[in-house]
């Protein structure tokens, strides 16, 4: 695998130590071949995932992870937090046919310690924010979005992470919800989930544009 994320490696001189620290830069992830290194699954499941013109897509699992009993779901791809404050933006193209089908941005601790910012179907096409705390999970906000593809974006920064989506083609972001992270930021991974599937009639969600900005 291909290596993109670059880290610079500052050298500070204090009370007659030296200290590096590793300040991690910038990032946009590139689907075209192979995934980068920093990448990796959780339950990886490879029939289920591919790379395609691009994207990184998923097959919606037909397992769910709300709550404590549903932890089974496969090909969480997810990768370090590069710090405390940063931006996130994705664009998602999946077409729910099935009531709670979902596909979208997580940011991911563990089965029962996740936000997930999706494409749903609940009562209709929608945008919808999720945090399970402790196997509790919750709806933080929904908003009605229409079909086709979705450019979504999470700010992380002191602890919490603000939600906002727009049109791929769209000039303005629309604020949608905002929550505590499910955990430290040393603790936790970003990426991408498709689950609560048609078992009958699967669907591959589609991402592409992956970046991360630092500092913003």
């Amino acid at each position: 695998m291909t290596m993109k994320n670059v880290y610079i490696l500052r050298v500070v001189l204090m009370f007659g130590f030296t200290a590096l620290s590793a300040l991690a830069a910038d990032y946009k992830a590139d689907f075209s071949s192979a995934l980068d290194d920093g990448w990796s699954f959780v339950r990886e499941d490879k029939a289920q995932w591919r790379l395609k013109d691009g994207n990184i897509e998923l097959l919606a699992q037909p397992t769910n992870i709300w709550g404590k009993k549903n932890n089974k779901t496969k090909n969480f791809l997810l990768r370090d937090f590069p710090g405390e404050t940063f931006s996130v933006e994705a664009t998602v193209d999946f077409n729910p046919r099935k009531e709670y089908e979902q596909a979208g941005l997580m940011i991911y601790m563990d089965d029962d310690n996740y936000i997930k910012f999706d494409r749903e179907l609940y009562a209709g096409q929608s945008c919808t924010l999720v945090l399970e705390s402790g196997a509790k999970p919750k709806v933080i906000k929904k908003i009605a979005f229409r079909e086709g593809p979705l450019r979504l974006r999470l700010e992380i920064a002191q602890g919490r992470a603000k939600a906002m989506v727009k049109a791929p083609e769209g000039k303005e972001w629309t604020v949608h919800g905002e929550t505590q992270l499910p955990g430290s930021a040393d603790k936790l991974k970003i990426g991408f989930f498709a689950l609560q599937g048609d078992a009958k009639a699967p669907r591959w969600a589609k991402f592409k544009d992956f970046v991360m900005v630092v500092g913003k």
